[in-house]
């Protein structure tokens, strides 16, 4: 038999215990529905507001300021010139690689006069040193770090900030074809830690041909005549050329990255098309020919997205034959409408313009900017 005590007790907790939750639901309600009223006003309702307070957070350190822009997404990085995204560690390591020599007066590669030891030592000229001694002299090291970048650069009477990037690119060149997959993973894989989906890079073909040619052939006021000498003397080759490097640097990329792999590195996700430069520094003659093999081979490669322009645009030539080169680009627009235009907005400044036709140039360049720019292209 049951204790009446016990079984009073253990009713009396209950009907305590019961009557403590029924008070704590009653008030628990209006608690409840006024703390979800006043949720929209001490947080953010949307992921714009979230994000403009962790930006407004992290404005007061340089470090979470950091890490915010890099991970905030990003959509393309258009107008990059590959050789000049790739970073100055990166060439040196190439041309060591390739054996080339350092003129150690101008802090520029050059090849060397012959390979000794089988192929792997080169033989440099006078005042000159394979590129590989660098990593074994700081100095020299620095130095070359110094010259292909911006890295440190303190302007000084007679050189300008300017001068010293323009000068950088004809210092790094000469490395073997061979690593253009290296280059662009390196960019791709850059782009993808910096959250970004696409990238647009500024490449040059190989146009050896397509110089050889434009010297023979030489200059003809007649654009269409000048086309056809072109083509009919072999241009098409270069392009057939352009297509094939790409294939084979682009299979070199996707062999990095994993592309395809369970272990695919995060560059695969970051699309790359490409712009067909021309070096608008050169003759007439050879600027029209490269213009032709650039609409050629965006015309024939979907992935190069059109073409652009390049060299300082403060040079004499690039000054001087500014309207012709827009005729240039105009003629062959019209034969490949197709194939996308970008060109340099920024850089021509009235200031530059030293004489009466620069300037007209730069009135009638400055009208004509947003006509001048494609779907793809930045201006």
């Amino acid at each position: 038999m049951k204790n009446p005590k016990t079984s009073f007790s253990q009713s009396n907790s209950f009907c305590g215990s019961f009557l403590v939750l029924a008070v704590c639901l009653l008030f628990a309600g209006p608690a409840l529905a006024q703390t979800e009223a006043d949720r929209p006003a001490s947080e953010p309702a949307s992921s714009e507001q979230r994000a403009e307070l962790n930006l407004k957070a992290a404005r007061e350190n340089p470090l979470q300021l950091r890490h915010f822009l890099l991970g905030m997404p990003k959509g393309g990085d258009l107008h990059n010139h590959l050789s000049g995204a790739v970073y100055a560690e990166s060439w040196i390591r190439a041309a060591a690689e390739d054996h080339l020599c350092v003129d150690i007066a101008r802090l520029a590669f050059a090849r060397a006069q012959a390979l000794l030891n089988g192929g792997a030592e080169p033989a440099c000229g006078d005042g000159q040193v394979p590129v590989a001694e660098a990593f074994k002299d700081q100095e020299l090291y620095d130095a070359l770090v110094d010259a292909f970048s911006m890295r440190g650069f303190v302007a000084a009477p007679g050189v300008t900030g300017h001068d010293h990037f323009f000068d950088a690119f004809s210092k790094f060149g000469g490395t073997d074809h061979r690593h253009l997959g290296e280059w662009i993973d390196e960019v791709a894989t850059r782009a993808a830690a910096q959250n970004e989906q696409y990238l647009e890079l500024m490449h040059t073909p190989e146009f050896s041909h397509t110089v050889a040619i434009s010297r023979e052939i030489g200059w003809r006021e007649d654009f269409g005549a000048l086309r056809d000498a072109l083509l009919a003397r072999g241009l098409r080759d270069d392009v057939t050329l352009a297509k094939t490097s790409m294939d084979q640097a682009e299979a070199l990329r996707m062999k990095r990255e994993h592309c395809g792999q369970a272990d695919a590195a995060a560059g695969c996700k970051v699309q790359v098309r490409y712009l067909c430069q021309v070096l608008r520094g050169f003759p007439k003659e050879q600027v029209f020919a490269q213009t032709l093999m650039c609409f050629e081979t965006a015309s024939a490669d979907p992935r190069f997205a059109g073409i652009n322009l390049v060299m300082p645009e403060d040079g004499y030539t690039a000054m001087n034959d500014y309207a012709l080169h827009m005729r240039m680009v105009a003629f062959f627009r019209a034969l490949y409408p197709k194939v996308h235009v970008s060109l340099h907005a920024g850089k021509l400044r009235r200031a530059l313009c030293l004489t009466r036709d620069s300037a007209a140039t730069f009135e009638w360049r400055s009208r004509r900017l947003e006509r001048s720019a494609s779907g793809m292209a930045w201006t």
